[in-house]
């Protein structure tokens, strides 16, 4: 399982990275870039993700169509997503055309025309996206959430930008913007399956090595001066009172991540975990209940999220507080620990098969950690977890002084803001 990894870095920062799968029959192939929410200032909010979309729309030797038909006319599949510190594009293809592939994505990558018409166009298609969102109560309770877990901060703003930023932005804005971000020092190319190192490294060669060495676009850090809210509360047309409970939490780089892992699993991962079991099975007050987290390079959060019946949501967070209070106060079975070890290192080991899968694995790896981590040091680092570890990161996390609320909640619901505190008391 990922036996086959070579790393090169070309001589002006761009890195190559691939997985030699001898048998697979696709080849994936994405290009990182050290760019995403993260970086932009209040009136560039949204230019990632918009600048994402217009990657596809056309360069001087294709048109949007023929990106399209590059991909998909071979049976392949093409896409591209922007996260809080990257932006992605990928392809999948059969073996036998990774030149091809790598061909249209760095044809994307480099030559993007970004028409005036298409410009116009696409902001407002991503406006219209916007409002769809705002059309889903889940989706608007976690923005809300990391709106005020991270007040003022990029790390707080929408991915997606805001309707008066978007409107204010131009085609050079963009243009700017990716000159200044999508440099080789920030690029990684990535690729999984059937395939040699050299041939890929030649061909990251020939697209970008001739361009000039440039410095990395560097985020506003998240430190004790960014405000955090204990609630936001949103009242909407709707039948559902739906909750994100968030915990500013330590960054990727903590060892203390693996012990993570493992509570999560415990807690929220899955139909085993305790919040499923309690809230829906025992219970009956929710039809799902989760819980998740995402790391940053310095800071990160640990939500649980749920759909609650209006009249009983209040006892569904109650009985959240509740299984946090227990992993706080009582160490995990041994039987219980085994469980969830073995659910998330089978879980861990089946998403790394696959061409795709191996391909978002390393690009991950190199754009967070700036190398490539083996799998068997994950697998080693969850099964040195133990309940001891788990309850003090338990204790680590769940401070009430870095916790919010956020719901969107039925316009004529009576409770205060007080009263939906009370409900989330974790210690």
């Amino acid at each position: 399982m990922l036996d086959h990894v070579e790393v090169t870095v070309l001589k002006n920062g761009a890195t190559v990275v691939s997985s030699l799968i001898p048998d697979s029959e696709s080849i994936s192939v994405g290009v990182w870039v050290g760019a995403g929410g993260r970086h932009e200032a209040p009136r560039l909010a949204g230019v990632s993700h918009f600048l994402e979309h217009m990657l596809f729309k056309g360069t001087p030797t294709r048109s949007a169509l023929a990106i399209s038909q590059a991909i998909e006319g071979r049976g392949g599949y093409l896409n591209a997503y922007t996260q809080e510190e990257s932006t992605c594009y990928y392809a999948r293809l059969p073996h036998e055309y990774l030149e091809q592939a790598f061909d249209v994505l760095a044809d994307m990558y480099l030559n993007a025309v970004i028409g005036e018409e298409d410009f116009n166009r696409e902001r407002d298609v991503i406006l219209e996206e916007i409002k769809m969102y705002q059309d889903l109560p889940q989706q608007v309770a976690q923005e809300k959430l990391q709106e005020v877990m991270f007040k003022g901060h990029p790390l707080g703003a929408p991915l997606a930008g805001d309707e008066t930023a978007l409107r204010r932005m131009t085609r050079e804005t963009l243009l700017r913007y990716k000159a200044r971000t999508y440099t080789p020092s920030a690029s990684i190319f990535v690729f999984a399956g059937r395939l040699d190192h050299a041939a890929c490294v030649a061909c990251v060669e020939r697209a970008v090595g001739a361009r000039r060495a440039a410095r990395r676009v560097h985020a506003k850090r998240v430190d004790n001066t960014v405000a955090q809210e204990r609630l936001v509360c949103v009242r909407k047309e709707i039948a559902q009172v739906h909750a994100v409970v968030g915990f500013r939490i330590f960054g990727r780089h903590d060892d203390r991540r693996y012990a993570l892992r493992v509570l999560n699993g415990l807690l929220g991962e899955n139909m085993s975990s305790r919040l499923f079991q309690s809230v829906r099975e025992r219970h009956g007050l929710c039809y799902t209940i989760q819980s998740g987290f995402q790391l940053f390079d310095e800071t990160g959060l640990f939500t649980i999220s749920g759909g609650f019946d209006e009249q009983r949501a209040c006892a569904a967070l109650k009985l959240t507080a509740k299984e946090i209070r227990r992993l706080l106060r009582t160490n995990v079975g041994a039987a219980e620990l085994a469980r969830t070890k073995e659910y998330l290192l089978g879980a861990f080991r089946l998403g790394l098969e696959g061409a795709s899968n191996q391909m978002t694995y390393l690009g991950e790896c190199v754009q967070n950690y700036g190398r490539f981590i083996h799998p068997d040091e994950t697998i080693k680092a969850i099964k040195a977890v133990t309940a001891a570890d788990v309850r003090r990161v338990a204790e680590d996390i769940f401070d009430p002084a870095h916790m919010t609320l956020s719901l969107v909640v039925p316009n004529t619901h009576p409770m205060s803001d007080d009263e939906w505190i009370a409900c989330m008391d974790v210690r």
